[in-house]
């Protein structure tokens, strides 16, 4: 495809037209129900000719979105590369390629013709979370010409994500069963998750907090102006008003916002009214940090569902990926149930933290055993590389050094 071709068209046009193909309810979709109903009828093999239009159609529809990505690259989209990938614009969601690498993708995107992008292409069974983790590592690989530095980039980037999710995961677990042990226990309260600093600042910190920090803590929170506090950390006022608790932080604000949206609607409030009393309730019972800290956990599982629901048949994508399955799956069912022990802190919720935090976290190192393993290997390796191409650049100095020397003795000599 030369560049007049790419330039003649409209990327919406054919990323519409790709959608008569393979769109819900378009020819891809009347073409499986026709063989299906043919299969109930014992005549599938009389549409045997008709066969590999369904080929057709799948490959249709994608080359005409990478000629749309391909139009898209040259006008600066940021997703062209991902369209060109394979992907559909509904499934670009929650998450973003770094600028370095995002560059290197669109700009092989939009030279397409006369360059490789086979390394851009989504794989079999690849999600889009997948695939913004793979193409860093890979657009490495590409400008430097060497696959293990690349890989090096990649694991790391792997690595960086495992360290930074699994000891929160395990930490979410242990805390989790213990307080439920203390719970049943001795009665003790339970604490929604991520309100330990609020509990400090008010001057009442958990008995494994150091005695040094809780102190500094206590006195910082006893300084902070009453308002800006309580907006932070909590109405503990609110809690004990309209949701039967001491304390913010042990507060079901789903309780709050009813109790007072029922109390508005006892006093004539309309209904709209009645649930935008009952919803700034119960942000103000739960505080800003709270709010924050639930508000991530909606988008992180709507996120990990999104790229489950991408894996396809549950069956084909746990023979495809094992752990790395188990690890998506139970990522999804630990965000959702860290943010409901978050909103309505319980025995169910936190129960539901504590054991998929767990499963998540030892699937999630299963999966990445075997790169944890070979990372220091291929980390030597990229220096070794490194220390080549510094010499071969070094070398090249000197030997420009030597000419530009011999040339200036001709000039003055």
């Amino acid at each position: 495809m030369g560049d007049h071709s790419k330039r003649m068209g409209n990327p919406d046009d054919l990323e519409h037209l790709a959608a008569l193909f393979d769109g819900r309810g378009k020819l891809g979709d009347r073409l499986d129900e026709a063989f299906t109903q043919a299969s109930s009828l014992g005549v599938r093999d009389k549409l045997a000719p008709l066969r590999p239009m369904v080929r057709w159609t799948d490959d249709t529809a994608v080359d005409l979105r990478r000629r749309a990505a391909i139009l898209r690259a040259e006008d600066g989209d940021p997703r062209a590369a991902a369209l060109y990938a394979g992907f559909k614009p509904e499934e670009l969601r929650g998450g973003g390629l770094p600028p370095e690498a995002m560059l290197i993708a669109n700009a092989s995107v939009a030279d397409a013709s006369e360059s490789d992008t086979a390394w851009l292409r989504r794989k079999p069974g690849e999600t889009y979370q997948d695939w913004l983790q793979r193409i860093p590592g890979d657009a490495i690989a590409k400008v430097s010409g060497d696959k293990n530095l690349g890989e090096v980039v990649g694991d790391y980037i792997t690595l960086t994500a495992l360290a930074s999710t699994v000891p929160g995961a395990f930490k979410v677990a242990a805390a989790g069963t213990l307080h439920l042990i203390k719970y049943f226990k001795n009665g003790t309260f339970l604490k929604a998750p991520g309100t330990t600093l609020a509990q400090i600042l008010k001057g009442r910190a958990p008995s494994y907090i150091p005695a040094q920090v809780a102190r500094l803590g206590g006195t910082i929170g006893a300084r902070t102006p009453p308002a800006i506090l309580s907006a932070l950390t909590g109405s503990d006022t609110l809690a004990q008003l309209h949701g039967g608790k001491l304390w913010a932080w042990e507060t079901n604000v789903l309780k709050v916002g009813k109790n007072v949206s029922a109390a508005s609607r006892a006093a004539g409030a309309g209904r709209l009214g009645a649930f935008a009393g009952g919803a700034g309730a119960a942000l103000r019972t739960a505080g800003w940090w709270r709010a924050a800290g639930a508000g991530g956990g909606a988008v992180s599982t709507v996120v990990g569902a999104v790229d489950v629901w991408q894996e396809g048949n549950p069956a084909t994508a746990f023979k495809r990926e094992g752990a790395g399955y188990v690890s998506k799956v139970s990522g999804v069912a630990f965000n959702a149930s860290l943010t409901a022990a978050m909103i309505a802190p319980n025995p169910v919720t936190i129960g539901a933290a504590a054991v998929t935090g767990a499963v998540y976290g030892v699937a999630t190192i299963v999966d990445n055993w075997e790169t944890v393993k070979r990372f220091p290997g291929k980390v030597a390796d990229a220096g070794a590389w490194a220390g080549k191409k510094a010499g071969e650049g070094a070398e090249k100095l000197s030997d420009g050094a030597k000419a530009l020397g011999r040339k200036l003795g001709g000039l003055f000599g």
